[in-house]
């Protein structure tokens, strides 16, 4: 962005690609973990066993090449509000390790970003590794919309993770890309929702809240008006899929 947007000349660079010790995949407790510089496309493959959603928004994103180059490390702290795995990331309550100069610190990734394409990583700091939580019993749901299906930046990116126990929200983390300056949470529409019944009454009042949590911008890829309808309108297919188990189409 430095280069091509604000054609900076950056005379250093430090390449983590080839540090091995960040590039690993692992699970522990109940846990996923993935070094920084795991490559996306094998983040894609890893993931498929626990959270086919993200599998499906990885396939789209960028080509097998970028995929192949690109890293998990890298779509985070490059804090972009439309990166595609960020509000996947933050439905599932991911946390971070950054690797400091006195040592390692633990963050949730719902903590990390302060503002457009900032962070809270200081200089001499990087990310070390990537922890997401294994939700067994869970219904995780991930959509992206854009323009093109394949290799296109989202208009609107959304993830709904909740645990629902004889018809009743019991736990609700819902986040969207592309809605502020920041990838971010849906707080006060998980508000309403946590602790009500599971029913199409309850989401339909649901998903006026979201303009509570959201005030995105328009620009040359969706209107503000566009990408709202969108994200209330990805809230309810999220209700429809989970309570019939099948896929239902959303119209842009």
């Amino acid at each position: 962005m430095k280069v091509t947007k604000d054609r900076q000349e950056i005379k250093k660079i430090i390449n983590l690609n080839n540090i091995k010790e960040l590039n690993f995949i692992k699970t522990k407790n109940n846990e996923i973990i993935f070094g920084s510089t795991t490559p996306l496309i094998q983040v894609e493959k890893f993931i498929l066993k626990y959270y086919p959603d993200f599998n499906n928004i990885l396939r789209r994103y960028g080509s097998v090449q970028i995929r192949n180059v690109g890293t998990i490390g890298g779509n985070i702290a490059t804090a972009s509000p439309i990166g595609d795995t960020l509000p996947l990331l933050l439905s599932l309550n991911a946390k971070i390790i950054i690797q400091t100069k006195k040592g390692n610190k633990q963050i949730l990734l719902n903590n990390f970003f302060i503002k457009y394409r900032k962070t809270k990583l200081k200089k001499g700091e990087f990310i070390k590794s990537i922890i997401i939580p294994i939700y067994k019993n869970h219904n995780f749901k991930a959509y992206k919309i854009s323009k093109r299906f394949d290799d296109d930046i989202s208009s609107v990116c959304a993830s709904f993770n909740f645990k629902i126990k004889d018809q009743k929200i019991q736990d609700v983390t819902i986040a969207y890309g592309g809605m502020a300056e920041i990838p971010k949470r849906a707080k006060n529409c998980e508000n309403f929702l946590k602790n009500s019944k599971f029913s199409e009454d309850i989401f339909e009042k649901a998903k006026d809240l979201l303009k509570r949590d959201f005030n995105p911008i328009s620009d040359m890829r969706a209107s503000k008006q566009y990408r709202l309808e969108v994200a209330k309108n990805l809230l309810i297919k999220f209700f429809i899929e989970t309570k019939t188990k099948k896929l239902f189409r959303v119209y842009q």
